[in-house]
């Protein structure tokens, strides 16, 4: 029996189909919601299940803006914005967030979204409501209108927080299995410039006072242990918020420290006091710290606000060195009340912006009241100022030598 012979045309025509057609185990083909509507792309997708949002850009025509510290986005689109941290599960827009089912990765260079992002974050960006098929092949489009970001506000953020906490960003030292100690350390000498902080009743000013401390401390670091040491100012300059944690991410640093002295109401009040981050402390009255040291470094406003959403987010990005900012708060406390013999106030916890966003352990430690007549005047000699500062570095000697001995493991909770 003869056979038909196919035509070279048609054989072609297959062909072109075919090619056309979505690798669905390497990408995500995205369509307009009418039939036989437009085809707008193909979205590409990781290994790991996540999508490449660089192909996302480029499909909707989004732009996008990173800050200095390379791992925030805000990412523009005809309807709106969203903001993506780098290790956090959260996508913030107008004020409110959504919790993705993984946080946002780095991934060959870029970034990378779960899927559902698609979903979540796209319809505030693109007006367009989108849906997944159950393959998550195909990606269908609304009408634009038809989309808008569902979210939650702020004060319903940290009842999330267990959950949120639960698989973030680890940066890659987790996975160094040599043990080994500090490196490059960041010391914060608090406020500076128009930021005065605290004042005793003689004029010492707090900026002045720890600077001093500061540039003290990081002499016999770099002394003793041949340790890189970064001050956050080492002049009286404003230096703002978000910038100081951006130096020591920038640097790399595996720690961060932020040096501050203290003012009471009640002059006879002293004493010494060490904080880490927490969004969650119920302690009243280092909430009330934690309200006044936030509005002084410049960050204000109500629970709702969104500078105050752009903060909780970044506390996500300390939650992998919890553990370890409780063990270095631990020691400073300890080693300054017992050498400089002060009244101890204890290790507390509040959500202090300045802390917000390291990618090491960071702490916060109070030096003094300088409110304190008699504490001012020890406070203003230089010779106190070395004690203050021996007592500083023989804390972080200790958690040097720990780390060296790998009783410590750098990043992990």
């Amino acid at each position: 029996m003869r056979r038909s012979a196919i035509p070279v045309w048609a054989l072609t025509l297959v062909v072109m189909v075919f090619a056309a057609l979505p690798a669905q185990s390497s990408g995500i083909f995205v369509q307009e919601r009418d039939p036989g509507g437009e085809t707008l792309g193909f979205l590409d997708l990781q290994p790991s299940g996540m999508v490449d949002l660089t192909s996302v850009m480029r499909v909707f025509q989004l732009r996008s803006s990173m800050d200095l510290m390379g791992d925030r986005l805000d990412v523009v689109g005809e309807s709106g914005s969203c903001r993506l941290l780098a290790g956090s599960p959260l996508v913030l827009s107008r004020g409110l967030f959504s919790v993705l089912s993984m946080p946002v990765r780095f991934s060959g260079g870029g970034l990378s979204v779960p899927v559902d992002f698609l979903t979540k974050g796209l319809p505030a960006l693109t007006g367009r409501s989108m849906e997944i098929d159950a393959g998550g092949g195909v990606l269908t489009v609304g009408d634009r209108g038809t989309g808008t970001f569902s979210g939650q506000k702020a004060k319903d953020l940290t009842q999330l927080a267990s959950f949120i906490q639960r698989d973030q960003y680890i940066p890659e030292e987790v996975s160094r299995k040599t043990p080994k100690g500090l490196s490059v350390v960041v010391l914060d000498p608090g406020h500076g410039g128009r930021s005065i902080g605290a004042r005793g009743s003689t004029g010492t000013t707090e900026k002045a006072l720890v600077l001093s401390v500061a540039e003290k401390l990081r002499e016999r670091l770099e002394e003793n242990l041949g340790i890189k040491v970064i001050l956050t100012r080492t002049a009286d300059y404003y230096v703002g918020l978000k910038e100081r944690t951006a130096i020591a991410n920038n640097n790399s640093a595996d720690l961060f420290i932020s040096i501050h002295a203290n003012a009471a109401f009640r002059r006879e009040i002293d004493g010494i006091e060490t904080y880490y981050l927490s969004l969650k402390s119920r302690d009243a009255d280092a909430l009330n710290y934690a309200q006044m040291e936030n509005k002084a470094l410049g960050l204000e406003g109500g629970p709702d606000d969104e500078a105050l959403l752009e903060a909780i987010l970044w506390d996500m990005a300390q939650t992998s060195f919890i553990t370890q900012s409780r063990d270095v708060a631990s020691m400073i406390q300890a080693r300054l009340v017992q050498e400089l013999k002060g009244d101890d106030r204890g290790v507390r916890q509040a959500p202090l912006a300045v802390l917000m966003g390291a990618r090491m352990p960071a702490v916060l430690v109070e030096i003094g009241f300088i409110s304190n007549p008699e504490k001012e005047i020890r406070l203003n000699r230089e010779s106190y100022q070395e004690e203050v500062a021996r007592a500083l570095y023989g804390a972080i000697e200790q958690y040097h030598r720990r780390l060296l001995r790998g009783e410590i493991k750098k990043g992990q909770p």
